[in-house]
């Protein structure tokens, strides 16, 4: 598979937790929960589709693959330790800082440290 950039992990984490809550995610709802254009989307979407993480059905609605529903789904789980360790290094953040930072830091570690904090190496 080719490298998967913070980009590509930041669309794959949003489409797998919008989709906990309702299956069918278009388009729209990813935009709206990433704050990005319609346009930005259709074209992740589209390299998602290449990489093969996701499907696109008639009218819009998005997909995870199989393997793209195994990558979202160890990154949550990194979001969800980093988020109950994170209180303890004592920051004084919001609950919207905490969700940033986390993101920002399961995106950007490197691919064997996501595995192995994910209980998968």
């Amino acid at each position: 598979m080719a490298e998967l950039r913070e980009a590509h992990l930041r669309y794959l984490l949003a489409i797998y937790e919008l989709s906990r809550s309702k299956p069918d995610v278009g388009i729209q709802a990813v935009a709206k929960a990433l704050n990005c254009s319609k346009a930005s989307v259709t074209k992740m979407m589209a390299n998602l589709i290449e990489l093969n993480l996701l499907v696109r059905e008639r009218y819009g609605k998005i997909y995870l693959t199989d393997t793209g529903f195994l990558l979202a789904k160890d990154l949550l789980r990194c979001v969800e330790i980093i988020q109950e360790r994170l209180p303890a290094m004592g920051f004084d953040l919001t609950v919207e800082e905490t969700a940033d930072l986390v993101h920002t830091v399961v995106v950007n570690l490197p691919e064997h440290s996501r595995k192995r904090l994910a209980g998968r190496e």
